[in-house]
């Protein structure tokens, strides 16, 4: 069993590495807010890693397969979020992060909407949930629901290291960045929309294709 946690553990940190939205939204807010709403925002993405590992993997998945309608719905409801999520990070104009002081102890209730944010980033990511799609057909294949509950915490753990390692260098490099910060989460603002322009356009190519 130690050995499919360790396998979890290593698929959710190399799933964690590229650039994706939740990454992006955690980068920002570690730099225009602070560090416990970042952590908080990455527990919530997290989950998502987890509950869709342990449902693809447990043959939950199989049934998105077969519905390919119920597929293109969430690619077009995710792409919109996320293409309104970065059209926020672009206009939004941080603050001065060398500036940035958290003067009173941040509220639980702020820090649930922080994990719930998370969630819902990457859960309406439909390009995470085809990923894990994929690896369960191969990787994750025939694992027993104690195997696949071993993995997916593998994967929890995993993701959630990933989330807070760039949370933490985002937010010490916040003052090294200065007034530069604005670009970089503008920056991944722009690419979400490029990701939610992408998302939304698939189904309507896939029409095209078909006609």
């Amino acid at each position: 069993m130690f050995g499919m946690f360790l396998q979890g553990l290593t698929i959710g940190l190399l799933a964690g590495i590229p650039l994706g939205p939740a990454s992006a939204a955690i980068v920002d807010t570690a730099l225009r807010r602070s560090l416990p709403r970042a952590l908080a925002m990455g527990v919530g993405a997290a989950l998502v890693d987890f509950a869709f590992c342990l449902a693809a993997s447990t043959g939950f998945g199989a049934l998105l397969q077969d519905r390919p309608n119920v597929v293109s719905i969430l690619r077009v409801a995710g792409g919109g979020v996320l293409m309104a999520l970065g059209i926020l990070m672009v206009l939004r104009r941080p603050p001065d992060p060398t500036r940035v002081r958290i003067r009173r102890p941040i509220r639980t209730g702020t820090l649930v909407a922080a994990a719930g944010t998370g969630i819902a980033i990457s859960g309406l990511n439909p390009a995470l949930m085809t990923t894990w799609l994929v690896l369960a057909g191969t990787v994750l294949a025939g694992l027993s629901v104690a195997q696949a509950l071993v993995v997916s915490l593998g994967v929890f753990l995993g993701t959630l290291a990933w989330f807070v390692g760039i949370a933490v260098a985002a937010h010490r490099g916040r003052a090294s960045l200065g007034a530069h910060a604005v670009w970089f989460t503008r920056g991944a603002g722009g690419l979400l929309v490029a990701y939610g322009l992408f998302l939304l356009a698939q189904p309507l190519v896939a029409r095209l294709l078909e006609g």
